[in-house]
């Protein structure tokens, strides 16, 4: 009797202990809500439902690079106030993080311990979590493409994504699993599972081409969307070898939203400068 038991339970934890979620998000480009749902109510969904088991983990270009004024769309301090109440596991920055100032990129990688850059000075180059038996690396890389601002960020632009996996790699702990978190060019993360075997996951942003999920031998390339709509949940069986994903949708209808109001600040200025105009230069 004492065998049976050991045995079912022998089997039931290598197979719920070998399975792990992921809260996934891309390309928010500031924008966390959307009819009523998106990023934005991810802090209050993760209080409610826990964390147990489970990786936060963003691509980049949470920020955007659109012209920052006053009531125009700087929404910077914003979106930092989501990052420090959803508490990511791990992120890395996207090239609009480099459309702003030196002073500004560098703060923010000083301040945002999740950021992790195999390939960006001042940057953990991994991470590694254990989520119960399990022992997860987490890589982080960052696109040299499209990099603004380069005379600025001279000196600490990303350097080659090919040859600094390589160096992380051959130098990786043992481990579990290997997750590269990735903000690169479609065919770059094929050329990257394709060339690295040991990468068992490869998330990816920068292109907006997905929700995209795709298998290449044993390890699988996933790409999300873009702005609100890109923020998945991930479910990984590091036994079977299988990895399923679907859209969170997360409500956020109860809150007013910040668009909302700096829209209606902008609209009252240009009326009433308008109405002064009228008043001005009305004939009558």
């Amino acid at each position: 009797m004492r065998c049976i038991v050991l045995f079912f339970l022998l089997m039931f934890l290598t197979i719920f202990g070998s399975n792990f979620q992921i809260i996934f998000t891309s390309d928010l480009h500031e924008t966390l809500f959307k009819n009523g749902y998106g990023p934005a109510g991810l802090a209050e969904y993760l209080e409610k439902n826990g964390r147990e088991n489970l990786l936060i983990l963003d691509a980049g270009d949470l920020f955007d690079s659109k012209l920052q004024l006053p009531f125009f769309g700087d929404h910077r301090n914003h979106t930092l106030d989501y990052i420090k109440k959803v508490k990511y596991d791990a992120m890395v920055l996207g090239n609009h993080e480099f459309y702003f100032s030196r002073e500004w990129l560098e703060n923010y990688k000083k301040t945002n311990k999740s950021l992790l850059g195999a390939n960006v000075k001042g940057l953990k180059p991994y991470e590694i979590f254990v989520l119960g038996d399990l022992r997860i690396a987490v890589i982080g890389l960052t696109t040299p493409q499209h990099v603004a601002n380069q005379v600025e960020h001279y000196g600490m632009l990303p350097e080659d994504p090919l040859k600094a996996l390589r160096r992380i790699v051959n130098d990786l702990p043992e481990v579990d699993f290997i997750i590269c978190l990735a903000h690169l060019q479609h065919e770059l993360d094929r050329k990257i599972i394709e060339s690295f075997p040991q990468i068992d996951l490869l998330l990816s942003g920068h292109d907006h081409r997905g929700p995209e999920l795709v298998k290449i031998n044993d390890s699988y390339i996933f790409e999300g969307k873009s702005r609100a709509d890109s923020i998945y949940t991930l479910n990984v069986n590091t036994e079977e070898k299988l990895i399923t994903y679907e859209q969170l949708k997360i409500p956020t209808a109860d809150r007013i939203t910040y668009d909302d109001v700096k829209t209606a600040a902008v609209i009252s200025i240009i009326i009433g400068i308008l109405s002064m105009a009228w008043l001005t230069f009305n004939p009558e």
